[in-house]
């Protein structure tokens, strides 16, 4: 398959993306600019509105404070009574105050004293236009409402800023506290519409969303290109990611895509172009990844092809058929059988058995130290010597062959390995074996009619260690239907799930489990079997090796 064809492949995946990247982007930086928009205005309008609140509250005062200025010398000092002043003098101030009023924008401008019997009374106020006309306007020493402000300014001496709505409309005002030279305390207050107070607040609000539109039109239209400028770049990089992966890693055929990724780190100096340049190197390293895995996968499998061939070689040195053993009248006695399964492609693990003569078969298992190659290799040398020592030169003798092969294999053992061995030797007519041991673990005996038991004698030194060692020789006596079974550690180290090991007494047990009379191949099969399911979900830990071999009654024989 092509890489535009394994694009298109991938197209399904891409139309998935419920948003994109872009969307994403502009949507994040739209709701940022609304937010961003929304505090500007509101902080906007809350100043405003503080200046306008501010400058109106100093208006009033100004006008509370120019009260004193309008009224004639001494006016403050001389409220004692109703009687105090004519209605000609207080309707002269009335005018006077109501110009002043109309000249600034405020509705009423006023004085109270507050009299013996702890009320409030008007003492000067202004009038607007139509309560000059129709009279309707507050009279010298008429007593107005309490409002708490005016109590709380009276009592504190603080001005008070308040909002009212009753007979005189609904205002914003301030009650001033005064003292005159002479001591006399007064309150001067100051109304202005509260319309005039919106009016100014609602053009202040309209200006403060006029600005938060603009910025947010400008902010949007910058957050629009970034947004898109950057998403572009990054599709980019995932389309290019896309077709890396579905060419397998090879270089991508978008020519012009791959053009626009190359271009991307010279276009600029940011985040996006430094991963466009780690996309460019890393496509490169993958390549030569690749391109060493592919090398170094044919290598390991040219060497595997070429061990399994070498574990191939080294098994076919082992007897693999075991009929000749009773081929002929006498040899019809003896039932052997054998197996071996190595840890890799080639073992360190060995068995053997041919005949010496037509009376006499040796037999032998023996197990090298290491598993692998090194093993194979020094096991192939082993058997070689083994065989060469007991059919030339001491048929009928065991330990000198043990001895002799370890002379011979000290002088090679650069590697310093070495090899445990147990190697027997059989009359087939009357089941007399003699036997040395080179270190190796002892067999199990099974007499007719009862359990399996370890053989007991005094073992050996593994061969290849040192040189000049002596070898015992070992005598054993098979009668009709026993069998001698020999096995190498693999059995008894082998290792479960658990990390539990198999052991000897496992072993035994299972061996003990075997019918009586069964052939030596059903022992061998048992014991494979039972290690196999002992160790499973556990690596091989050992080469294993068993054999088994059966004295048989003679033909005919009750």
């Amino acid at each position: 398959m092509s890489a535009s064809e394994s694009s298109k492949r991938l197209t399904p995946t891409q139309r998935r993306i419920r948003f994109g990247l872009r969307f994403k982007i502009i949507l994040g930086l739209t709701i940022f600019n609304i937010l961003g928009t929304a505090i500007f205005a509101t902080n906007h309008y809350r100043v405003e509105k503080q200046a306008i609140i501010g400058g109106v509250e100093q208006k009033l005062a100004a006008a509370a404070r120019a009260l004193s200025d309008m009224v004639p010398p001494g006016y403050m000092d001389r409220v004692k009574n109703p009687d105090s002043f004519d209605k000609t003098e207080f309707d002269r101030l009335i005018g006077q105050l109501s110009r002043y009023c109309n000249d600034i924008g405020l509705i009423y401008l006023y004085s109270y004293h507050k009299i013996d019997d702890g009320s409030f009374r008007t003492t000067t106020t202004s009038a607007t236009p139509e309560q000059l006309v129709d009279g309707s306007y507050s009279k010298y020493w008429e007593e107005p409402e309490a409002y708490p402000e005016l109590l709380k300014a009276w009592e504190t001496g603080q001005p008070q800023y308040g909002e009212s709505v009753d007979q005189w409309g609904h205002v914003y005002f301030l009650f001033a506290p005064y003292t005159t030279p002479n001591g006399t305390r007064y309150v001067a207050g100051a109304d202005i519409a509260i319309s005039y107070l919106y009016t100014r607040l609602d053009a202040s609000l309209k200006e403060s969303i006029l600005i938060g539109f603009c910025s947010f039109f400008v902010v949007f239209l910058f957050s629009f290109y970034a947004g898109s400028r950057v998403s572009l770049k990054i599709t980019q990089l995932a389309d290019y990611t896309l077709e890396l992966a579905a060419s397998d890693f090879q270089p991508v055929e978008d020519v012009d895509l791959r053009r626009k990724i190359d271009a991307m780190p010279a276009q600029s100096r940011d985040e996006i172009a430094q991963l466009a340049s780690s996309f460019i190197a890393m496509e490169q390293r993958l390549n030569n990844y690749l391109n060493e895995l592919t090398e170094t996968t044919a290598t390991k499998e040219r060497l595997r092809n070429e061990l399994k061939i070498a574990g191939d070689i080294q098994l076919s040195m082992l007897p693999r058929s075991f009929d000749d053993i009773g081929r002929s009248e006498e040899r019809s006695r003896i039932d052997l059988s054998a197996a071996v399964k190595p840890t890799k492609e080639a073992g360190g693990d060995l068995y053997d058995f041919f005949y010496l003569d037509d009376d006499h078969l040796c037999f032998m298992v023996g197990d090298v130290s290491d598993k692998g190659m090194p093993a194979a290799l020094f096991m192939t040398v082993t058997i070689t010597l083994l065989r060469a020592k007991a059919m030339v030169d001491h048929a009928g003798a065991p330990n000198e062959i043990l001895r002799q092969t370890n002379e011979l294999l000290i002088p090679q053992n650069a590697m310093c390995q070495f090899v445990t061995m147990f190697i027997g030797i059989i009359n087939v007519r009357t089941g007399a074996v003699v036997f040395s041991d080179g270190g190796h673990n002892h067999p199990f005996i099974h007499r007719a009619s009862s359990a399996p038991q370890m053989l007991e004698f005094s073992g050996g030194v593994a061969l290849g260690i040192m040189p000049g060692i002596s070898y015992d020789t070992h005598q054993l006596q098979l009668n009709p239907g026993d069998t001698l079974f020999l096995y190498t550690d693999g059995v008894t180290d082998a290792i479960a799930a658990d990390e539990s090991f198999y052991g000897d007494d496992r072993l035994q047990r299972e061996l003990a489990a075997i019918p009586e009379g069964a052939a030596a191949s059903v022992w061998v099969e048992t014991a494979m079997q039972s290690v196999h399911t002992f160790a499973r979900g556990h690596a091989q830990a050992d080469d294993i090796t068993v054999l088994a071999l059966r004295f048989l009654p003679e033909q005919g024989a009750g």
